[in-house]
């Protein structure tokens, strides 16, 4: 049990911007139900969220900026917040890094929980993506302003101050230079790991074993949010499996945002010419393209962009009500793929055109309404034979495998349970 003592236990969030805060947000009531505080960190100021306060609220979520605290160090941060322990979304990247060591070195538990679903997006001992080596260049260009003064600085302190083995200050230049050529390793780095971890399904627990090492009960599977996030119920569940009628002309395409990491496309104007292709490939066939996009696109105004160009765009909060009135989805490596899948529509994962290196992980795969797609003409065929050849128990039984502890609106009460376990009172 949490202690229940006037002041309660401290939870701070830490994350490099305030675009992933609605990870943080959804967990805040969970938390305070519980005799906790959540508040968030963030290091917008140091490039990637430039022109935020340095202290906001975003509903019952205090936001500050690093600049809050006069740009301190980590060490200077934690001091002045004394967490009880901290929650990570991201901790692979130097600044995540460096933070969780000086959590280590003042014995503060730190627990990460995946912000999607891996085995969506790695396959098995493949790349996922061919880097495009412009995009790939000014995607490293871009960020070495804020490496050389902020994230590296910070990580070799850290370094120094909790008296890094060789080992990690090798691995500290073997990942600079795997960052800048838009390659990863097999395993993340040992000052990536923490205390304990949380995973949407069951299938990413293997992937939090062998690429941080933990142990299987380290891991809890927490559930998929998404499903809430975007009001599908337990009852939409396989809900395309006995769909009669008349089928839709509408397909929708969910994007991951592939432009932002320097993946695949070699410039916004690339990514734009590939979706009017597809919308006008589509229409050959008679089907229509519905473009679900990837937040940073709404951002950065490609969404808008391709509505301009007559492509229809879908919301997030009409996800689930427009994929009702779709015959299929075309998808890329996104966490989103699944709702489709979870629903029992056909799923024709993107391998045409400038996707054709794009690789799929096992859980995209593995679901019995997956095919590749290589050529947007055989889109119509391939939905006559899907249809005509439909394993409904198989299905079924998939999205019984990747639907993830239910109900999912209780997501953030399973994640609770891993804090309440790390700050128990003795």
């Amino acid at each position: 049990m949490v202690s229940k003592a006037a002041n309660p236990v401290r939870i701070l969030g830490f994350d490099n911007w305030t675009g992933g805060k609605v990870h943080f947000e959804r967990l805040f009531d969970a938390f305070a139900a519980n005799g906790m505080n959540l508040d968030l960190v963030h290091l917008g100021s140091w490039g990637n969220d430039m022109g935020r306060p340095p202290e906001e609220w975003s509903g019952k979520l205090r936001i500050r900026d690093i600049s809050y605290f006069g740009n301190a160090s980590f060490p200077a941060l934690l001091e002045a917040e004394r967490p009880d322990a901290v929650l990570l979304f991201s901790t692979d990247t130097f600044a995540h890094r460096a933070f969780l060591r000086h959590c280590r070195a003042r014995k503060i538990p730190a627990v990460y929980v995946y912000h999607g679903i891996i085995k969506a997006q790695k396959n098995e001992g493949g790349r996922l993506y061919k880097t495009s080596f412009m995009a790939q260049v000014k995607f490293a260009l871009g960020r070495l302003p804020k490496a050389l003064c902020h994230v590296w600085p910070s990580y070799m302190r850290a370094l120094f101050e909790t008296r890094a083995s060789l080992a990690d200050w090798s691995r500290f230049g073997g990942d600079i230079i795997r960052g800048g050529l838009g390659k990863t390793g097999v395993t993340s780095a040992r000052d990536a790991r923490t205390d304990r971890c949380g995973v949407y399904i069951e299938a990413d627990v293997a992937d939090a074993v062998t690429r941080y090492g933990f142990s299987r009960e380290q891991v809890a599977v927490v559930g998929n949010p998404d499903l809430a996030r975007f009001g599908l119920n337990s009852d939409l569940l396989g809900w395309a499996l006995a769909r009669q009628g008349q089928e839709p002309v509408d397909v929708m395409y969910i994007d991951t945002g592939l432009i932002f990491t320097g993946w695949v496309f070699a410039s916004h104007q690339d990514f734009f010419d590939h979706m009017v292709e597809t919308r006008d490939r589509l229409a050959a066939v008679g089907k229509r393209l519905v473009f679900k996009p990837h937040p940073d696109h709404v951002r950065a105004g490609m969404a808008q962009k391709l509505q301009a160009a007559g492509i229809e765009i879908c919301s997030s909060e009409d996800f689930v009500k427009r994929l009702k009135g779709c015959c299929a989805a075309i998808v890329e490596t996104s966490t989103a793929a699944l709702v489709p899948a979870l629903m029992g529509l056909p799923l024709f994962l993107a391998k045409y055109g400038k996707l054709s290196s794009l690789n799929f992980g096992e859980v995209l795969t593995s679901y019995p309404r997956s095919h590749h797609l290589s050529d947007l003409t055989d889109l119509t065929d391939a939905l006559t034979s899907e249809n005509a050849l439909l394993d409904e128990p198989k299905t079924r039984a998939w999205i019984a495998d990747n639907s993830g502890p239910l109900p999912a609106e209780d997501m953030p009460k399973r994640v609770v349970d891993i804090f309440r376990y790390l700050v128990a009172t003795p």
